[in-house]
């Protein structure tokens, strides 16, 4: 596995977390690098889950996210960035 410690430049910034979660420690996340890239904060899985994804390289690893989180993770990305709230009370069809 390839060490990726020589980014050791890369900072994040929290952004969001899954709006179930219980408390601060029960918290799947995304964070914003100082790369414009996002990490995500997950549950971790093991051999049986790996072997299924595709083209998983040897520096890389997966995250499962709650379906709520990803929905979050859009509906605010949306409105951030291209001025868009789709949030149902916003009265979109379908957003919900």
């Amino acid at each position: 596995m390839q060490d990726n410690s020589s980014r050791g430049d890369l900072s994040l910034t929290f952004y969001c977390k899954d709006p179930d979660s219980k408390d601060v420690e029960d918290c799947p996340s995304f964070y914003r690098t100082s790369e414009g890239s996002w990490m995500v904060q997950g549950l971790r899985h093991g051999e049986r889950v790996a072997v299924q994804l595709r083209a998983l390289k040897d520096d890389e690893t997966f995250v499962e996210i709650p379906d709520a989180l990803a929905e979050r993770f859009v509906r605010m990305y949306a409105k951030e960035r291209y001025g868009v709230d789709l949030s149902p009370e916003a009265g979109c069809a379908g957003a919900g």
